[in-house]
């Protein structure tokens, strides 16, 4: 897949990209962000939340304390930041990778770079960086091979 890279302005706008990119996404996807504090990641999530059916972005929130939110789409959506965890061992120990396998849902993942090699080779990863007050650049490819 060839790498992609659009510039956002908003909040909204950044919503309305990740709706976008939810079009491609079917029940077995997983989607691994990064960025830094506040790139975006959970905004992006808002847009892939309404993308697959979600009503209300606002039930959209980081679960950095939770690890995991689970929201009720037309296509279940698997929300995880990992922001707290140290080691990929932790998420082994967690069971992350029998989300990450679930046939049945789409799972985003915030801090994807912590998952290590327990992200699989059908991940898509997207990077959000801040390029200004209000600009975020949003690129995405394919993950390679393990």
């Amino acid at each position: 897949m060839r790498r992609k890279e659009l510039l956002s302005h908003s909040e909204e706008e950044t919503i309305k990209i990740a709706k976008g990119f939810a079009k491609g996404l079917g029940p077995g996807a997983v989607v691994a962000l990064e960025g830094g504090l506040g790139a975006g990641k959970t905004t992006f999530i808002k847009g892939i939340a309404l993308g697959l059916g979600l009503k209300d972005a606002d039930e959209v929130k980081s679960p950095t304390f939770a690890l995991m939110h689970v929201y009720p789409a037309k296509i279940p959506l698997y929300h995880f930041d990992l922001y707290r965890l140290e080691t990929a061992e932790e998420l082994e120990t967690l069971g992350l990778d029998e989300f990450l396998n679930h046939a049945d849902a789409v799972s985003c993942i915030e801090w994807a770079e912590k998952a290590g090699h327990l992200l699989p080779p059908r991940a898509r990863r997207i990077r959000l960086e801040i390029a200004g007050t209000s600009t975020r650049k949003i690129s995405w490819k394919r993950v390679k091979g393990r």
